[in-house]
């Protein structure tokens, strides 16, 4: 399923403490926030205008624990003072997101995630995947709201507390957790409201019956949203049939091994016993982005890696990414990680 990850260091439970004079608020801080992040990723930092530990990002409640080794849960009921865009390479994780108000904005490796829970939209419901560490990059806008509960579940986690070796249908949870950047949007039900609604109050327990109330709720939720996410019918209302998503993902599976030439649409058509038209819709359908855009992006992914891992010239870089123009290049290649290629080198 997944490879393994170095383990970052555990946090315990952060609730940060009003200070005097707030009415109760909490003030988060930039320092907190990069606490927060080793716990989810590595690499974490502003992007644009630097920050200071002492600033102050948004006031609210913002919580992040690990409840059990490699289950997280991130609760947060807090008002952005600020515009911060921050960027991380988070971890390998199943994570599922409940909105109730308000929402954030994200890309994951360069592709925008929905955010959910913005004006008459209503509460939400996201979830996505890493199978391996990845580009995040999240932004709020001052004044901006969240209120919603984050479930993280890790590779160990999942192993250990719910795969048995044997799940292997194609649109099992082991299934699901190879499909790197996968990602779902739907309307929660009244139930998974319920079930973020009680994190968000924080239970009157203290101690470990805190820890284990807290624990039994996240666990709730991830079954909550798996339940709905592996039903075939739901499937089949986010995108066409249980037997198009296996088709689509061989597609996909068969574009992610091709280290060379790339089989042509009607090749790969061919092969999925589809028409080259059907081939581009169900794709797009099932993974949110047309071929030849999911191409260019691979490409992208690519070129990052062989400039910070080898160092190769921009220029080369632009050739690998199937680009004539080196300045085109460099204008994708910061659309999609926010960086220049030129940057990205430096690293090497």
């Amino acid at each position: 399923m997944f490879e393994r990850a170095p383990r970052v260091a555990r946090l315990g439970w952060m609730n940060v403490p009003a200070l005097s004079g707030e009415s109760g608020r909490s003030k988060i801080r930039h320092e907190d926030l990069v606490s927060f992040s080793r716990l989810v990723g590595t690499g974490y930092r502003p992007m644009g205008t630097a920050l200071d530990g002492a600033a102050t990002v948004a006031e609210g409640k913002f919580h992040l624990r690990e409840v059990r080794p490699g289950l997280l849960v991130h609760a947060s009921d807090a008002r952005y003072q600020r515009t911060v865009t921050t960027r991380m390479e988070k971890q390998q994780s199943l994570n599922f997101s409940v909105v109730l108000g308000g929402g954030w904005r994200a890309t994951l490796g360069g592709t925008a995630l929905a955010s959910g829970g913005h004006g008459s939209e209503g509460p939400s419901a996201t979830a996505f995947v890493l199978s391996e560490a990845d580009l995040w990059q999240k932004h709020a806008e001052k004044g901006g709201h969240a209120r919603m509960v984050n479930v993280m579940a890790s590779p160990d986690w999942l192993e250990t507390s719910i795969l048995d070796g044997s799940d292997a249908d194609p649109l099992s949870i082991a299934s699901l957790a190879r499909r790197h950047r996968w990602h779902a949007h739907w309307r929660p039900s009244a139930r998974l409201l319920g079930l973020a609604d009680r994190v968000l109050g924080l239970p009157i327990y203290g101690g470990a019956l805190q820890k284990l109330y807290l624990e039994s709720r996240a666990i709730d939720i991830v079954v909550e949203s798996l339940s709905l996410l592996l039903d075939e019918g739901s499937l089949a209302s986010k995108g066409g049939r249980p037997t198009e998503h296996r088709r689509m993902w061989a597609v996909r599976e068969r574009l992610d091994a091709a280290t060379q030439e790339v089989p042509s649409l009607a090749a790969l058509a061919r092969d999925a016993g589809v028409s080259t038209r059907t081939l581009q819709r169900q794709f797009t359908a099932v993974h949110g982005v047309a071929i030849f855009d999911y191409l260019r992006l691979r490409r992208l992914d690519r070129a990052r890696r062989l400039l910070e891992r080898e160092g190769i010239s921009i220029a080369q870089a632009a050739h690998l990414s199937g680009y004539s123009s080196a300045a085109n290049f460099a204008t994708a290649f910061r659309r999609r990680f926010g960086l220049s290629p030129r940057q990205a080198r430096d690293r090497a």
